[in-house]
């Protein structure tokens, strides 16, 4: 019943979309045939003004002049009937009482003709037969070009002309001139058939046209999109890097400030200050994230790795905020292999569980689950929280929608979270299905492909809990207040700093160091035009050293010089410190794993 329902219901919108096409094409023939009416009462005016001479030359004056008046008078009622019923000219509204009357004055014009051809025949005369032919001729053929635009016109024209006036010459003249009617007969099926190649022409014009215009107007509404969406993408970078500025400067100072204070009080209020300033980082972090990934600014770069450890790890990052919440956090880990990007992958799914922890009520249970489906991994997020009802199941990834509130009360957000997570599926070529009704809490799904058996897991240096000697830092920013903050974080961490506002600098301060730095912290945007990325290569130069790089950023878009530096991540703008420090302790890892 559902597939007749289906079918029937396809059926009418194509009925419609047909019914809808026919308009179009019947209001453009209306038109196309008000703008040659000129033309062409001109045209058969001039061939009412030869037959005439040709009349007058038979001597029956009387005659010639009932013929202008006649025929003369049906040419004044075709040029006439526009102006009285589309004063305005053709429209929607009269388009189709145009075309009816249209056919209507044809049709009489042509008995008008085929009348006077009837009444002016003599077959004893060469000159009246001539005349007589001449008029049903020129008429339908002369018909043939203004009624070109809609058939039926045509059709009523030679009709009421050729059939009438090819009948009485069969029944009247004799002998062998009788075939001269026979000839008739075949003339008018062949402007038939000349009246509908002509139309089917006409039409193919005007849906050319139509389409021409189609695409104009498609053109102009993508170079509009286009120029809305560059603006758009202009204002997102200007504002996410000029906002990012003093948020990244505040996470930085907050925290140096954290390890200077003792008292219960005062960490209790750098806490909620923290907590304030998180909030706003998500968001902005959200906003940037989404504008990143429509300029296809984020590009997957996949390497063989153990699926485990990266769940092992989000099974403990979210342990705390669980045990926070009152929540329960269990897992069931199967380990495999994926060639896949273990950053975005971790992207995805510490959305899911930062989503899960948010929105469901003390008590609840979050799962963390990832099983093998044959040549593939299922990892599945789950939770017992209210779930998402049925019928608003498919919001979910739209942007700026958020259907529930968080159970502490805290920030709902921008509702980018999961359209982040769809989008970032679709780069990983990962399946994600996502599950859920009132009552009865929200299951995501995730499907990656498992790595070939002979392909091994790329080896990652255990990361330390802290930096272990005393590395040497550069640190190129041109905001002070950045600049200032960062190097406090990184001297708390036991790094040496050589920190710069500008490339020159940076290159002036190295000169006096006594060892060769383990890592450059480097923004993207400097003072006076500096792209940090040439800062990068100017810096590896002078050290003669491709040194591990950081480049914070709040722009929005790809780099194309990346691709010519090695070892350069890429950190946004406002970073929390705890994802710095992270970064900074993976690196250190790497390279003191490869001397």
């Amino acid at each position: 019943m559902t597939n007749a329902g289906t079918s029937t219901s396809d059926d009418g919108l194509e009925t419609a979309g047909l019914s809808a096409d026919l308009h179009d094409m019947r209001l453009d023939q209306a038109r196309l045939l008000l703008a040659r009416t000129g033309m062409s009462c001109l045209i058969i005016g001039g061939v009412i003004l030869y037959l005439t001479v040709l009349i007058m030359l038979t001597g029956d004056l009387r005659f010639a002049a009932g013929w202008v008046a006649g025929a003369g008078g049906m040419v004044g009622v075709v040029f006439a009937y526009p102006r009285l019923v589309a004063p305005g000219g053709v429209t929607p509204a009269n388009y189709r009482r145009y075309l009816t009357g249209h056919v209507f004055i044809s049709g009489l014009t042509g008995l008008v003709w085929a009348s006077f051809a009837i009444a002016f025949l003599d077959d004893t005369s060469l000159l009246n037969l001539f005349i007589a032919i001449n008029m049903v001729f020129a008429i339908t053929v002369g018909g043939m070009m203004p009624s070109a635009e809609y058939r039926p016109t045509f059709i009523a024209l030679s009709s009421a002309n050729l059939l009438p006036f090819t009948s009485y010459w069969l029944v009247t003249v004799e002998g062998p001139l009788r075939l001269i009617g026979v000839g008739l007969l075949i003339y008018y099926g062949f402007g038939l058939l000349v009246s509908a190649r002509a139309e089917i022409q006409t039409q193919t014009l005007l849906a050319a046209e139509r389409n021409r215009e189609l695409t104009r107007r498609l053109q102009e509404q993508n170079a509009l999109v286009e120029r809305v969406s560059a603006e758009k993408s202009r204002f997102l970078a200007a504002t996410s890097h000029d906002l990012a500025q003093p948020l990244q400067a505040q996470g930085f100072f907050i925290g140096a400030m954290r390890r200077t204070l003792r008292q219960a009080e005062h960490l209790e209020l750098l806490d909620k200050i923290e907590a304030c300033w998180s909030s706003q980082q998500q968001l902005l972090q959200a906003l940037v994230e989404t504008a990143r990934l429509d300029s296809g600014a984020i590009v997957a770069k996949p390497r063989p790795f153990a699926l485990e450890t990266i769940l092992q790890g989000l099974e403990q990052e979210f342990a705390e905020p669980a045990r926070g919440h009152a929540l329960t956090l269990e897992s069931r880990i199967e380990a495999a292999v994926v060639d896949n990007d273990p950053l975005l992958l971790a992207r995805i799914l510490r959305n899911l569980l930062s989503n899960a922890v948010k929105f469901t009520p003390p008590g609840g249970q979050i799962r963390l689950v990832s099983r093998r489906d044959g040549a593939d991994m299922l990892i599945e997020v789950s939770d017992n929280g209210p779930g998402i009802p049925s019928d608003e199941l498919d919001r979910v990834f739209d942007e700026y929608v958020q259907l529930a509130t968080p159970v502490d009360g805290g920030e709902s957000g921008l509702g980018l979270g999961l359209p982040i997570v769809r989008q970032l599926a679709s780069k990983l070529g990962a399946e994600l299905e996502f599950h859920s009704a009132s009552g009865e809490g929200t299951r995501a799904q995730l499907r990656i492909a498992c790595a070939p058996a002979d392909l091994k897991p790329t080896e990652i240096p255990d990361r330390p809990d802290r930096v272990t000697g005393t590395p040497l830092v550069v640190l190129v920013e041109d905001d002070a207040a950045i600049r200032d903050s960062l190097a406090i974080v990184l001297t708390d961490w036991n790094c040496r700093v050589v920190a710069a506002g500008s490339g020159e600098e940076a290159v002036n301060l190295l000169s006096w160091a006594t060892s060769e730095p383990a890592l450059l912290i480097v923004d993207k945007r400097l003072a006076d035009g500096e792209d940090g990325l040439e800062t990068i290569a100017a810096l590896r130069a002078e050290l003669a050293a491709d040194t591990p790089a950081i480049l914070l950023t709040g722009d929005i878009y790809q780099f194309e010089k990346l691709a010519g530096l090695a070892d350069v991540t890429v950190i946004t703008k406002p970073a929390d410190p705890a994802l710095v420090q992270s970064v900074l302790l993976e690196i250190l890892a790497r390279t003191s794993g490869a001397e």
